[in-house]
């Protein structure tokens, strides 16, 4: 579960976010909408433990992330994984370096435990086959996937998307979209996803938060959303 209490904060002397408040229970998933510089991924960093706040509080599964140690912190942010808009897999990588990586990180020294969840996050999203090969051998649907297997490889409990379908083609990103489909419904991890692509949302959450200006203006049942009276909400869906 995440809990975020009245959370505020600047950067230099720019308000960013101010007043974000939300619980998002286990097994729901969230989708971060907003007009962009509006303190969407300025949020995730917060979650992430990068940005302390000046105000407020962010409590992961009962731990809140800016009263804990050190250590606890780095457990915290360990049950995170996070999928970039463009992948962001190392060049002079291998497909199995890439997706180990997170693993190695870790201080995982176990190749046959590694070879495993390789292995099996690989044939979550059909790209088993690709071990050998290297990011630039790919299309850009399958790095984006190969992306994804990096992030299921150590089992989060909570995965970040940035993006998942922006400026790929439609049999692309409804390839992207069924694998993201395919973890919300095996419940592996949370899925909290920032999108502007508003077709997708109703398959990525049940969850929706909007951010206008670093204010939130809705949270609450992505299928009401669309029926809220806030002007600016009405006009980010009417286009």
């Amino acid at each position: 579960m995440i809990q975020v209490q009245g959370l505020r904060l600047s950067l230099g002397a720019k308000l960013i976010l101010d007043g974000i408040d939300f619980c998002l229970p286990d097994g729901e998933n969230l989708v971060i909408l907003g007009r962009s510089g509006s303190g969407k991924t300025v949020l995730i960093k917060c979650l992430l433990g990068l940005y302390p706040p000046e105000k407020g509080s962010i409590i992961i599964d009962g731990k809140d992330i800016f009263q804990s140690s050190r250590e606890e912190r780095s457990t915290i942010k360990n049950t995170f994984a996070m999928v970039f808009q463009h992948a962001a897999l190392l060049d002079s990588f291998t497909v199995y370096q890439n997706v180990a990586l997170p693993l190695y990180e870790r201080g995982n020294k176990d190749e046959s435990f590694i070879q495993k969840r390789v292995n099996e996050a690989l044939a979550l999203v059909g790209l088993e086959h690709t071990q050998k090969q290297y990011p630039s051998e790919l299309s850009g649907g399958m790095r984006k996937r190969i992306g994804i297997a990096r992030a299921l490889v150590y089992e989060p409990s909570y995965i970040i998307f940035d993006e998942p379908v922006s400026g790929l083609d439609p049999i692309t990103a409804s390839e992207t979209l069924y694998y993201m489909s395919e973890i919300i419904a095996s419940k592996r991890a949370t899925l909290i996803t920032i999108t502007h692509d508003l077709g997708s949302i109703a398959h990525l959450g049940q969850k929706a938060l909007f951010i206008e200006m670093g204010k939130m203006l809705y949270y609450g049942d992505i299928e009401d959303i669309r029926q809220d009276k806030h002007p600016t909400i009405q006009r980010y869906f009417l286009g």
